[in-house]
C-alpha cells in the first residue's frame, strides 16, 4: 500500500475541514495547496489520501497537475482557482494558512541555507589541509613561511636536533611543491640564522630548482634569517 506523500496526490486535512494537492514534499512538511492557492505546511499524519473529487476541487487539481508538468503556470492556476470559486477576500483562517505557508518555507530555506554553508565550510577546511601553502598566504599570490620550529611543533622541547631539522626541511619542500601547484609569485621562507645548518640546506635544494630566483630577504624586515624565492 502506498504510504509516502508525493506532488500530485490529493488528500484532505485529518483534524480540519479542507484538502488539496500535494505540491511539495520535505524532509519536514508536506505542502498542500488548498483551493483558496495557498500552500499550506502539514505533517504527513495529519493527512489522509482520497479520491477524485468534483467541481470546483476537480478544476483546481488538473489545474495543478497541468503546473507541476510544466504546462501551466502558477499565476495561470490561480486565474483558474479564482474564477471558478469565486474567491472572497482572506478569512482570519486563511490568512493564518498563508502566514504557516511562508514561515514553513523560511524554515526549509534556512534548513538548505545550512547544509550548504556546512559543505562549503566542510570544503574550504579540506582545500586548506591538503594545500598548507594556503594557511600562509599575506597577500594574492604571495606567501611567508616561518620554518622557526617552534612555530611547526608543539613540543619543540622534545625533539632532538636533528628531528627538529627533517620537520623543518619536510615542511619546506612541502610548501615549495604547494607553491608549484598554485602559481604562486613569490614564497618568503623565515629560516632563522641560528648555526646555518638550515639555511646552508634550503639553499642547496633552491639551487636544484631551473624555473625561480630566490635572494636573501629585506634586512630591514627579516635580518639576516629569510630568503625570498620568486616563481617565473
Amino acid at each position: 500500500m502506498k504510504t509516502k506523500f508525493e506532488p500530485g496526490d490529493k488528500v484532505k486535512f485529518l483534524n480540519q475541514v479542507g484538502g488539496g494537492v500535494v505540491t511539495k514534499v520535505t524532509d519536514d512538511f508536506i505542502f498542500v495547496q488548498d483551493d483558496s492557492g495557498f500552500d499550506i505546511p502539514m505533517q504527513p499524519e495529519e493527512l489522509i489520501r482520497m479520491a477524485d473529487q468534483k467541481g470546483a476541487g476537480k478544476l483546481f487539481n488538473a489545474a495543478m497537475e497541468e503546473h507541476l508538468k510544466g504546462k501551466g503556470t502558477p499565476s495561470s492556476t490561480n486565474q483558474q482557482i479564482n474564477k471558478s470559486t469565486n474567491q472572497q477576500p482572506l478569512t482570519p483562517e486563511e490568512e493564518i494558512k498563508q502566514l504557516r505557508s511562508q514561515v514553513a518555507n523560511l524554515k526549509d530555506q534556512v534548513a538548505k541555507l545550512k547544509k550548504q554553508l556546512s559543505n562549503v565550510q566542510q570544503q574550504n577546511s579540506r582545500t586548506l589541509s591538503d594545500n598548507i601553502l594556503l594557511q600562509h598566504e599575506v597577500s594574492p599570490g604571495e606567501a611567508e613561511v616561518d620554518l622557526h620550529i617552534d612555530m611547526l611543533s608543539d613540543r619543540p622541547g622534545d625533539l632532538t636536533p636533528h628531528e627538529a631539522f627533517e620537520i623543518q626541511m619536510h615542511y619546506f619542500r612541502l610548501c615549495m611543491n604547494h607553491a608549484f601547484s598554485n602559481r604562486m609569485k613569490k614564497v618568503t621562507f623565515i629560516h632563522g640564522v641560528g648555526k646555518g645548518i638550515l639555511k646552508d640546506e634550503i639553499m642547496k635544494e633552491l639551487k636544484q630548482y631551473d624555473n625561480i630566483h630566490f635572494f636573501d630577504a629585506p634586512m630591514a624586515k627579516y635580518g639576516v634569517g629569510a630568503t625570498e624565492v620568486y616563481f617565473r
